[in-house]
């Protein structure tokens, strides 16, 4: 669907406007105000908070008074003097550009609503504005206890649902704090006060990064506490085609997919986007580690070199160059103009040869004559040498435990039945007992024709002893209708 088939055409135009500022201070206000609301507000409730906001920044803020004034005057041709008349236009303009809608109720009274794509912009924007810092154990544990809850298996499709969207949001806040980070090292390094330096290290970034999201991250919000489990219960739903069906056919019965098949393929992509995101999730943290070194390496590096003012030949180039660089920003010197002063007789570079070795004359030889020898064939294995080491090639990739031969050997335990217990495989030599594991460590596939329940079953052994192991249970796996 296209963007502003849902949002009007002029709804970004008050945020562009010379009195952008003042227009998002407004509708900030006005959000604050909705939220303490649940039918909307009256008119002239709306009508007071921008009289509010106009009076307060009217007489302290010449720029807004003459800029809200040519405004009024350009959309309506009219000079206004009231400051509930200016207010009035105020919320006209914002109804005009969608931000708003007026409505009348029964009781023959004016109510204002936000509309439901400007609350969700205003709140995204609100957050940006508050700098608000993700909680991400909240968003981790949130996932756990919708994966464990006990109504999990009545309403599974919506506690997929919003396990899903809690990861997006788990993911979507540890990539913005990466950034930020990022933008942090970009800060560090355009300042040139070591006041300024300062002052972004111990206040800025320890406040807004450390304290608020780096250090929760490595402590009390570390995301390792509940991942492996997140990560088992999700494996189990995938490899079970059951558990899919039943939430796929929930999922249709609420209108969410068109028919079953459509259903089930969003299931299987959203547990594997869960599972994919915290196995993987490694290598966003190593990065935002990464990150933070270094921001601690290049705001030592700027501070360093910023106060560098030894009488050593480092220092001494150091106050050279900066010298340079002050001439060419203040004074409007061009890159290739001379150096000014008695700058050019301080540098006299030129080009210096000395003899090595790469310098001797090689003297020519003469050519000289080849005589290749003869081809002599080199004496290979014979026919039954080849015959037996292609033999021998085959007993061991006969042997090797791939698969589908592991595949192959629990179907023909099974036979005709639907399942079979880990005893009743005929584990009695070393190869049986090796078969019996990797057919366990295969069981998770879904490339295979059975699963694995090790739920149940006692541990038993076998082979006179020598064998001890849980008593599985290997199930055929049916194929999806």
């Amino acid at each position: 669907m296209n963007l502003f088939s849902v949002v009007p055409d002029r709804f970004f135009s008050v945020l562009a406007s010379p009195l952008k500022e003042h227009y998002a201070g407004i509708l900030f206000r006005i959000y604050d105000q909705y939220l303490l609301t649940s039918l909307g507000m009256e008119r002239d409730v709306v009508v007071d908070v921008i009289v509010d906001y106009i009076e307060e920044y009217w007489e302290e803020n010449g720029q807004f008074a003459g800029a809200l004034e040519d405004e009024i005057w350009e959309e309506s041709l009219d000079n206004l003097s009231g400051s509930r008349e200016r207010a009035a236009f105020v919320l006209r303009r914002l109804e005009a550009c969608g931000w708003l809608t007026t409505e009348t109720y029964s009781n023959y009274r004016q109510y204002v609503n936000i509309n439901d794509y400007a609350i969700k912009i205003l709140d995204t924007l609100d957050k940006i504005r508050k700098n608000r810092q993700a909680e991400y154990q909240g968003f981790v544990y949130a996932t756990y206890t919708l994966l464990y809850s006990e109504e999990v298996n009545r309403q599974a499709n919506l506690a997929l649902e919003k396990a899903y969207e809690q990861t997006e949001l788990l993911l979507n806040g540890l990539k913005t704090l990466n950034h930020n980070i990022k933008r942090y090292i970009e800060r560090v390094l355009a300042e040139k006060q070591p006041k300024d330096i300062l002052r972004i290290h111990f206040e800025d970034y320890k406040q807004e990064i450390i304290d608020r999201s780096y250090h929760r991250l490595k402590t009390s919000d570390n995301v390792s506490r509940y991942r492996p489990k997140i990560i088992k219960r999700i494996s189990e739903w995938y490899n079970d085609p059951a558990w899919v069906a039943a939430t796929a056919g929930l999922d249709v019965k609420r209108g969410r997919y068109p028919d079953r098949s459509t259903a089930e393929m969003e299931t299987y992509s959203r547990l594997d986007y869960i599972r994919q995101a915290y196995t993987e999730m490694d290598e966003l943290l190593e990065e935002i580690d990464r990150r933070n070194s270094q921001y601690a390496n290049a705001s030592f590096l700027q501070l360093k070199y910023i106060l560098n003012s030894s009488k050593d030949v480092e220092g001494q180039l150091m106050e050279s160059l900066k010298y340079l660089a002050g001439l060419l920003r203040e004074e409007g010197y061009r890159r290739d103009q001379g150096l000014p002063g008695d700058f050019g007789r301080l540098f006299s570079l030129f080009s210096q040869s000395y003899v090595d070795y790469y310098s001797l004359y090689n003297a020519r030889e003469a050519a000289r004559s080849h005589t290749p020898a003869a081809f002599r064939e080199l004496a290979g294995p014979g026919g039954e040498e080849r015959r037996k080491a292609l033999r021998k090639y085959r007993e061991k990739m006969a042997r090797r435990m791939t698969r589908e031969r592991i595949n192959a050997f629990v179907l023909e335990k099974l036979g005709g039945k639907d399942s079979i217990r880990a005893r009743e495989m005929g584990v009695e030599e070393l190869e049986d007992f090796l078969k019996l594991i990797y057919a366990a460590a295969y069981g998770n596939s879904r490339l295979v024709n059975y699963r694995v329940d090790f739920n149940t079953g006692t541990r038993v052994s076998s082979g006179n002893g020598r064998f001890e192991f849980k008593d599985a249970l290997f199930l055929r796996r049916r194929p999806r209708p």
